[in-house]
């Protein structure tokens, strides 16, 4: 995320709970200001909209899942490393902020909130989205998968479980290493296959 000062920080803790509770278009400048305790004129010496805070989020979303782009293009990597470093990346990267991910989800990529280069920020992540999918499917080619509507189904299933892992397990008990072990096993070996 941009560097913010401690009180472009405050505004953004408090926006993204509000944006997590009531939705982006159901929070106004005036319902930050009033849970800060301050008048809704005094927030604008340190934002400009609210629409930029959607942009701080968005940047900081975007980067995270991003990180580990190029080990994902690795050609000396196998399909079987890439997808383990998918899953530890797209959790790791979920689970470091779970409101900020869904306030992301939720009230831009899906709704498409309008703000200052949105599609940047939308580009970064459907390119994020068809590399996934495009390891998901290299792994379940290497594993013999040949047919084509079994194929996109399995990668669309796939990666539709990694990111609503956070609906299911709550953040207090999200152990990383457990359930990226556990999500891991499940799209490297099937529901019920064997190692």
């Amino acid at each position: 995320m941009k560097n913010l000062t401690p009180r472009q920080q405050e505004i953004l803790n408090v926006a993204l709970e509000l944006f997590y509770k009531r939705g982006f278009a159901d929070t106004s400048m005036r319902d930050i200001a009033e849970v800060m305790n301050v008048k809704a004129a005094s927030l604008y010496a340190h934002i400009k909209s609210k629409e930029e805070i959607m942009e701080w989020i968005s940047n900081d979303v975007s980067n995270r899942f991003m990180q580990r782009n190029d080990d994902l293009k690795n050609p000396s990597l196998s399909a079987f490393e890439k997808v383990r470093i998918l899953v530890i990346n797209h959790l790791t990267a979920m689970y470091n902020d779970v409101k900020m991910f869904d306030v992301f989800f939720t009230n831009i990529y899906r709704l498409k909130v309008d703000f200052k280069d949105q599609q940047k920020y939308f580009q970064k992540i459907n390119d994020y989205k068809d590399l996934a999918e495009e390891v998901i499917k290299e792994y379940l080619l290497s594993l013999g998968l040949k047919d084509d509507e079994n194929l996109m189904l399995t990668t669309k299933f796939s990666l539709n479980v990694l990111n609503n892992v956070y609906r299911y397990i709550p953040e207090e008990n999200f152990d990383l290493e457990k359930h990226i072990r556990f999500l891991q096993n499940v799209l490297l070996y099937g529901v019920i296959g064997k190692k």
